[in-house]
C-alpha cells in the first residue's frame, strides 16, 4: 500500500514538472514580450499559496461528512486565455479530514487524504467562476472496534470541479468551490479558499 501510494504520487509530481517545463521552455526563447504560450520575458505569472476549509461528502446517504483542511499551492500564467480572456493555472492540492464517525456510538471512523493536481481556468473581473480539472489520489482509512470492518482503500481517478470566486485584492482571492472525483472511492469535496499570489 505504502509503495502504490508513493508510486503514484510521484507520478503527480512528475506530471506538474513536465507541465510547468513544457510551458516555460517558449519563455527561455522568447524573442518579444508578448512571446510564449502564457507569459513573455515581461509578463511573469504570479505564485498561489493558500489555505481550504472543506467538507468531505463520501457520497453515501448513512455515512455522516468529514471536515477537513488543506493547502494550495499553484502557478497562475500571466497571459490571457485567447477568445476567452480570464486566467489558467496549476494547482498541487493537499486534503486531509477529522476522523469521522460513521453513526454515534458505533466504534466505526473514517479519516480521508486527497492530494490532486488540478489545471484552472477563472474568468475575467472581481467576481468570476472557476472551472478545475485534474487528477487526485485518495486514501480512505476505516478504523474499528470490529476487526472485519477495518479497510486502507486508494485510489486514483480523474476530478472535477466548479466554483465561484471574488478577487478581494491585487493579491487576494476568497473562492467556493464543489469538487467531485470519479473513480471508486467517489467524494465529493466543498470546500472555502483562501488564497495569495504574488
Amino acid at each position: 500500500m505504502q509503495s502504490t501510494l508513493l508510486k503514484n504520487r510521484k507520478v503527480i509530481i512528475s506530471s506538474l514538472l513536465t507541465a510547468l517545463a513544457i510551458t516555460f521552455g517558449p519563455v527561455a526563447n522568447a524573442q518579444d514580450d508578448n512571446s510564449g504560450a502564457f507569459f513573455g520575458k515581461n509578463a511573469p505569472g504570479k505564485w498561489t499559496i493558500g489555505l481550504k476549509a472543506a467538507q468531505i461528502d463520501p457520497n453515501i446517504e448513512e455515512i455522516a461528512d468529514a471536515d477537513a483542511f488543506g493547502v494550495v499551492l499553484g502557478y497562475q500564467f500571466a497571459n490571457p486565455i485567447p477568445g476567452f480572456g480570464g486566467t489558467a493555472s496549476v494547482d498541487l492540492e493537499f486534503l486531509q479530514s477529522d476522523t469521522t464517525q460513521f453513526f454515534n456510538g458505533s466504534g466505526t471512523s473514517y479519516d480521508a487524504e486527497i492530494l490532486s493536481l488540478f489545471f484552472n481556468y477563472r474568468s475575467p473581473g472581481t467576481l468570476y467562476y472557476k472551472v478545475k480539472g485534474g487528477i487526485s489520489i485518495t486514501t480512505l482509512e476505516v478504523n474499528s472496534i470490529n476487526p472485519s470492518l477495518l479497510a486502507d482503500e486508494e485510489d486514483t481517478s480523474l476530478a472535477l470541479g466548479l466554483g465561484l470566486g471574488v478577487r478581494v485584492s491585487d493579491r487576494g482571492l476568497i473562492e467556493l468551490e464543489y469538487s467531485q472525483e470519479t473513480g471508486d472511492i467517489d467524494l465529493g469535496v466543498v470546500s472555502l479558499n483562501g488564497l495569495l499570489q504574488f
